[in-house]
């Protein structure tokens, strides 16, 4: 599996945190400090390849599909739904807004993300968590669509704008061992590991 090293997650971090207090103040979005502390961390995590896509049997990568997640969810046990839920609210507030471009060949808008997402989000808050952290999820439900629109536009900054574009300079990176492909993979800040004899290591 593919991890940041401790240096390069504090670089991509501090890249986030850079771009995400300008584009909030510019949106005149406000968000208290362990919401902003969550949007940072979700980029930071989930713009690392194998965290975003569901990985199959096969080990290869695939479509983040919200009724499988939902599905999960009807089925799993409580501590299970909660992991659940915030992956899906993290998932379409990632979709909806730094990867809005790939809702365009979907047969569902952007609309269904926010409901979704914003309900899952409202679901946590209502779950056995403490003030602070029932606060965190509160506020990313009630903000939900600001929130992705401020993604949105870290997205047109960094000229990745859709899961597809994501995807494709990977599995690029992955079949060439493209140096180049390499460092614009992190200067998106996307996290991808160092080729030893042209194998990725495991």
């Amino acid at each position: 599996m593919n991890r940041l090293k401790p240096a390069d997650a504090q670089s991509v971090r501090d890249y986030f945190s850079t771009e995400l207090s300008s584009v909030l103040s510019k949106h005149k979005v406000a968000a208290e400090n362990g919401t902003f502390d969550y949007l940072v961390e979700l980029l930071t995590h989930y713009l690392a390849t194998e965290n975003f896509f569901e990985t199959t049997k096969g080990g290869k990568f695939g479509n983040n599909y919200l009724v499988d997640l939902y599905v999960r969810y009807l089925q799993a046990g409580p501590e299970e739904k909660k992991t659940i839920l915030k992956r899906l609210g993290d998932i379409c507030l990632l979709v909806s807004g730094y990867f809005a471009a790939s809702l365009t060949r979907k047969m569902v808008d952007i609309e269904y993300y926010f409901g979704m997402g914003g309900t899952a989000y409202h679901t946590l808050a209502q779950m056995q968590f403490n003030d602070l952290i029932k606060g965190l999820f509160s506020e990313l439900s009630q903000k939900f669509q600001p929130f992705s629109n401020v993604l949105g536009e870290l997205s047109e900054r960094s000229g990745v704008q859709s899961n597809s574009d994501l995807l494709r300079l990977y599995e690029r990176w992955l079949a060439t061992g493209s140096e180049t492909l390499r460092e614009k993979l992190s200067h998106h800040g996307i996290a991808s590991p160092a080729r030893v004899n042209n194998k990725t290591p495991q």
